[in-house]
């Protein structure tokens, strides 16, 4: 499960939830893989009920799922669900990205420039927990700047709700020798880049919406193949 021990002095629970949520994000648990509380505990040198609680906290933001005599698995969605949480994207998005570029500054635009080179370093390797890693760097470089933590609270734990199927995509196209999407993403992050490089932020924004609908397509194309046909 590749959780990690942590030295820093947090409590029990939230060493717990921030290791799974973690291993989460990275694709490390992947969409309907089970988390053994047990197991868990063990990995993080902890007791289960800090573990059990973490969980609670994250069956309720919906990134895993109880079911009552099997315990938590990692939440898969449905075509419903990948529609409902881009469409919840676009709104929150929308209005933190409009906010955040008349606040934007050369550093910000420098860090995107940074994760972008991170990025491309990083599909360049294959290195799959550095792709999302390096792509979620480049959307919060931009969104952290809205400065409403409230907005960005709940723009986070949707992209949370995503991130293991993003790496599950990732994990796929790699081992099928197919680096497309990977470049196409590489080259609309370049141009959003290059539209605040430029001081244009209606382009930017437009583009970002552009960007966002390229990967509801992509989550949509990712769940038919992951669903046998009938």
């Amino acid at each position: 499960m590749a959780l990690n021990r942590t030295s820093l002095p947090r409590t029990a629970e939230a060493v717990a939830l921030a290791e799974l949520r973690d291993a989460i994000v990275r694709g490390d648990l992947a969409p309907g893989a089970p988390i053994r509380q047990s197991a868990a505990a063990e990995e993080l040198g902890l007791s289960v009920i800090p573990v059990r609680e973490a969980l609670k906290t994250l069956a309720g933001e919906g990134i895993v799922t109880y079911v009552p005599q099997r315990g938590y698995t990692v939440t898969e969605l449905s075509p419903d669900s990948v529609d409902g949480i881009f469409r919840i994207r676009e709104l929150l998005e929308g209005e933190a990205e409009q906010t955040a570029a008349a606040r934007l500054r050369p550093e910000d635009v420098a860090a995107m420039r940074s994760a972008l080179n991170d990025q491309r370093a990083a599909v360049e390797a294959v290195d799959v927990a550095a792709v999302i890693a390096a792509n979620r760097r480049f959307h919060f470089a931009l969104l952290d700047r809205c400065d409403n933590e409230w907005l960005l609270r709940f723009v986070r734990q949707l992209w949370e709700a995503l991130e293991p199927h993003r790496a599950l995509s990732y994990r796929r196209a790699a081992a099928a020798g197919d680096p497309a999407r990977a470049d196409a993403i590489l080259a609309e992050h370049e141009a959003i880049a290059t539209a605040f490089d430029n001081d244009d932020a209606p382009a930017a924004l437009d583009l970002l919406a552009e960007h966002r609908r390229g990967g509801r397509g992509d989550f949509h194309r990712l769940l038919n193949v992951s669903t046998p046909n009938p």
